[in-house]
């Protein structure tokens, strides 16, 4: 057996699943990549209609899947994975379904429900673009260490409810016309955080554990943008304020010069968070809580 049908029967028992249909006619997908010798995860993940559950799951495992579908199109998931060296590349895409309306008249790309558990062993790279749907994305107990998350018109949480073990340098967030929330986003141990809103209503709290200096960008359009923190944070604010846009602080903010201002106990903390807002025709609302 050569070197490169080994590698592709490695692939073909490594992707495991099974498929069956309800008595609603709906399809249920289930699929498992076992895991080997991988050290690491990149987890690329797009899905152009529906709803994206993603959370952490079986230790010898590099993913489970269950994807529930009407049984028509049944290509829509696709799922590519190879090795190379000691790091796993996963590939998930969920394309957009061939019909635009459902035999029901209403839009059944939106009843479409993927479920992604990754590995919680390894160091994992997420890229997550989210087309129109929904996503529940739960960062607990995953090593995250770094993410980037793209979303159109669609509703997505993401969360962190325990410290993430390794540091994530790099977290890049960008909301079209959405819904966006996201929760205890200091549990991911970020170095750099950066959101970048449209259209939409955000919530972005950071609250959890802060283990070392960190920063962040926010940028809102035309959007809403509301950010809180715990009270025993040390932060500062860089905001210039423009005739178009309004912005409310908490009173736990000390103006220092123009444009910036602190907590009372930033100067003399050490884990401290610098945020840098700028809005359009947006408004921003800051609260410690």
């Amino acid at each position: 057996m050569t070197k490169h049908s080994a590698y592709s029967f490695y692939l073909i028992a490594a992707l495991s699943g099974m498929c069956l249909t309800d008595a609603f006619g709906f399809q249920i997908l289930h699929r498992e990549i076992d895991r080997t010798k991988e050290k690491a995860l990149t987890a690329i993940i797009d899905v152009s209609f529906g709803n994206i559950n993603l959370q952490h799951g079986a230790k010898n495992k590099i993913v489970v899947l269950d994807y529930e579908d009407d049984s028509e199109d049944s290509d829509r998931l696709q799922v590519g994975y190879d090795i190379r060296g000691d790091e796993g590349v996963l590939r998930i895409r969920l394309k957009k379904s061939s019909r635009v309306w459902g035999d029901d008249g209403s839009d059944d790309d939106h009843r479409r429900k993927l479920t992604v558990r990754l590995s919680d062993q390894m160091p994992i790279s997420l890229d997550i673009e989210l087309g129109a749907g929904r996503g529940d994305i739960d960062l607990s107990d995953l090593q995250v260490r770094d993410l980037k998350i793209s979303t159109g018109a669609s509703s997505v949480d993401v969360r962190c409810d325990k410290p993430n073990e390794i540091t994530a340098e790099n977290i890049g967030i960008e909301s079209g016309v959405s819904k966006f929330t996201a929760t205890n986003l200091c549990n991911t141990n970020f170095r750099k955080f950066k959101f970048s809103g449209g259209v939409g209503s955000y919530r972005l709290d950071f609250g959890g554990d802060l283990h070392h200096d960190a920063s962040a960008k926010i940028e809102v359009g035309l959007g809403s943008v509301n950010v809180s923190m715990p009270k025993q944070l040390a932060a500062r604010l860089l905001y210039d304020a423009s005739f178009f846009s309004s912005f409310d602080l908490d009173d736990d903010f000390s103006k220092t010069k123009s444009g910036v201002y602190e907590t009372d106990d930033y100067k003399n903390s050490e884990n401290r968070l610098t945020i840098q807002i700028e809005s359009g025709l947006g408004s921003v609302k800051v609260r410690r809580k």
